[in-house]
């Protein structure tokens, strides 16, 4: 058996399942998920169960029989019997980028990290797309969304993220500037005949605001209880726009013709981490260079 363990926001989630879904297609067991974290947990709610996953979830039994082997920093190691300590049971992330070792993972184990990365799971590509599928019923404003974008000759996809990003994860994330999200706009005006614009924002007023397309646009924000709803239009869009989030990466992975659309995202998904492993060849990277002389990195990465 895997345990994966869920934690963060959907896109986050999505990113853990089809990591364990992979590893445990690879080696021949079962997956199961932990979510035990969510109940006390103040940012994100437990979203990937709107989706068409397939795998249960993990009872609390069976996460605490992994858990027990996760090494606390804090606790005299060299004292204790080092049995009690099995990094091959519980697997922590050590880097946040591409690591082929963890494709070669032994069950049974729990996997804890995010997994940033769709070599991950490229192996099962037409699985995690049919998983990811919505399985909730759509309410009606996304049916009139829906139908928008869906006759939309060349529909954009452009996603704006702050909320915490700009209040408690501040310091890792931010927020990208309006300067960004206009060089990338400039590249879809000269390339995308007649877009339309479908922007979706947890900051709608900020981005009715400073995101301003000159052509025809419609501003979604259904709130973080119906991000599933969000995501699921993001993916019948053609072209994307993306922000520094796991979440819109989604939306353009899953649309049909992510590989040869145009879909531009940022160079930096945090103070710590590029793009290097999220950015498909074919997709387009633009640095947001006053988010990036905010974070102090262009002295670092350039």
């Amino acid at each position: 058996m895997i345990i994966a363990k869920l934690q963060g926001g959907l896109g986050n989630q999505m990113f853990q399942y089809a990591f364990g879904r992979a590893l445990a297609k690879r080696r021949g067991v079962e997956l199961k998920l932990d979510a035990t974290m969510f109940p006390t947990y103040k940012y994100h709610k437990l979203m990937i169960s709107h989706l068409n996953i397939s795998a249960p979830f993990a009872s609390d039994k069976e996460v605490a029989r992994f858990a027990f082997y996760r090494r606390r920093p804090n606790w005299p190691w060299k004292v204790l019997n080092p049995f009690l300590f099995d990094p091959e049971k519980y697997v922590q992330e050590i880097s946040s980028y591409f690591s082929h070792d963890m494709l070669n993972l032994k069950a049974p184990c729990l996997v804890d990290g995010y997994w940033l990365c769709e070599k991950y799971f490229l192996d099962i590509e037409d699985i995690v797309r049919n998983e990811f599928t919505i399985r909730s019923p759509l309410n009606e404003y996304s049916k009139r969304m829906e139908e928008k974008i869906c006759s939309a000759e060349h529909p954009v996809m452009l996603h704006v993220r702050r909320g915490n990003f700009t209040t408690a994860f501040a310091p890792m994330h931010g927020a990208l500037s309006s300067a960004y999200y206009e060089r990338a706009l400039s590249i879809i005006r000269e390339r995308v005949p007649n877009a339309s614009y479908f922007i979706f924002s947890d900051d709608p007023e900020w981005a009715r605001a400073h995101i301003r397309p000159d052509a025809k646009a419609e501003y979604i924000s259904q709130g973080a209880d119906f991000d599933y709803l969000d995501l699921y239009l993001m993916t019948l869009c053609k072209n994307f726009i993306l922000a520094h989030s796991t979440f819109s990466w989604w939306g353009a992975w899953l649309g049909k013709s992510y590989r040869n659309n145009i879909t531009i995202m940022p160079k930096y998904m945090t103070t710590k981490m590029d793009t290097r492993n999220l950015a498909h060849p074919s997709w387009k990277i633009l640095e947001d260079t006053e988010w990036s002389a905010r974070s102090n990195l262009a002295a670092k990465w350039n």
